[in-house]
């Protein structure tokens, strides 16, 4: 009796693991487009961009925000799963934006980030890198004595948060 249980068992494993993989969906066509709501990131502080994977592992971005616009090159070294999962990611990525109360400054920041593609064409990312800021003017009220240090450059940290649709 306990051999005809165990027998049972094992099958009824195997036939339900096979039921669950005919719920995969085929292979499609790569989505290699995706727009994205970004805060931070190549959208300067809110914004909107577009990206187009190049390559199998290469995307190129462009953004616009609130208050300027930039573009950027992403690595994903691992690849992408076209069923969705967790992608980590680096890169190189630039913009340039005004200040809301004045002033001119360009970031360029080397992200260290992941993304979670979902099946349903959704994305989710976030990273966090250096970054190399160069300010050309100050912002606020402008004086001479501090108008004579600019332009001048800082480094510190960047990031993104993102929101993606693909297609």
């Amino acid at each position: 009796m306990k051999k005809l249980i165990c027998i049972l068992l094992l099958f009824s494993l195997a036939s339900s693991q096979s039921f669950a993989e005919g719920c995969y969906r085929p292979l499609g066509p790569p989505l290699k487009n995706s727009f994205s709501f970004n805060i931070l990131g190549t959208g300067t502080y809110i914004g909107f961009s577009y990206e187009r994977l190049i390559k199998e592992r290469l995307s190129l971005e462009v953004g616009f925000g609130v208050l300027g616009a930039g573009a950027g090159i992403t690595f994903y070294p691992f690849g992408i799963n076209p069923y969705g999962g967790f992608a980590p990611y680096t890169g190189i990525k630039t913009t340039f934006n005004t200040r809301g109360s004045g002033g001119e400054k360009n970031m360029t920041y080397i992200p260290l980030g992941v993304t979670l593609f979902s099946a349903n064409r959704m994305a989710f990312g976030i990273d966090v890198g250096p970054s190399y800021q160069t300010n050309y003017s100050p912002f606020g009220k402008v004086t001479p004595e501090l108008a004579n240090t600019f332009p001048n450059a800082q480094i510190s940290i960047y990031g993104n948060l993102k929101i993606s649709y693909r297609f």
